[in-house]
């Protein structure tokens, strides 16, 4: 099954719970995580620790930033196709400011450099990151976990979370709809 009819599959799921009152969240368990209680948005897990399961609360007391993404769209085909600019407005908390919260300030301690960070969806999608995209850039700031879209939670397509990478020059490969856990690895170490 590919990716698209799995989410085509999950909105369907999610109307028929929405038609009879039960919450959309209860769509897919996490691949990451298949244990972790209904409440819980986002599975944090550090190699063979325990996990640490935050709900969308605590998520969001990370403190929220807004991030407006410009694109151009272009109306019809060919040459003389026109374009049109859209923004979309996201509201969420930056990757690395979630993991700086669970795991302590990763900048202090050199271990954690070599860190890969997985974002996973309940599809079983993933997008990777690295130390230093998180902690050593500038595009930092724009790995952002998503819980609005121009002022709205996301729908049952997209979320309750996900996650994009809005400096990436081609944003689709990691873009994370329906994210649920992010689990840290180490890299090994390079035999000298």
């Amino acid at each position: 099954m590919t990716r698209t009819s799995r989410h085509s599959t999950a909105l369907l799921v999610a109307g028929a719970l929405v038609v009879l009152g039960l919450p959309c969240h209860a769509v897919a368990s996490c691949p990451a995580d298949p244990s972790a209680p209904a409440d819980t948005a986002l599975t944090f897990r550090i190699g063979a620790e325990p996990p640490v399961r935050l709900d969308r609360r605590a998520i969001t007391a990370l403190g929220e930033r807004q991030l407006t993404q410009r694109r151009s769209v272009a109306s019809g085909s060919g040459a003389s196709a026109a374009a049109t600019v859209q923004s979309i407005v996201y509201a969420g908390v930056p990757l690395g400011v979630l993991i700086a919260s669970v795991s302590g300030d990763p900048r202090e301690r050199r271990d954690q450099r070599t860190w890969v960070f997985d974002a996973v969806a309940t599809d079983g999608y993933r997008a990777v990151f690295s130390w230093g995209e998180l902690f050593n850039s500038d595009a930092a700031e724009q790995i952002l976990i998503i819980t609005t879209q121009d002022g709205r939670t996301l729908d049952a397509y997209e979320g309750p979370l996900a996650l994009r990478a809005l400096a990436d020059r081609r944003p689709g490969p990691r873009h994370v709809r329906n994210l649920c856990a992010v689990i840290v690895r180490a890299l090994p170490n390079a035999d000298r």
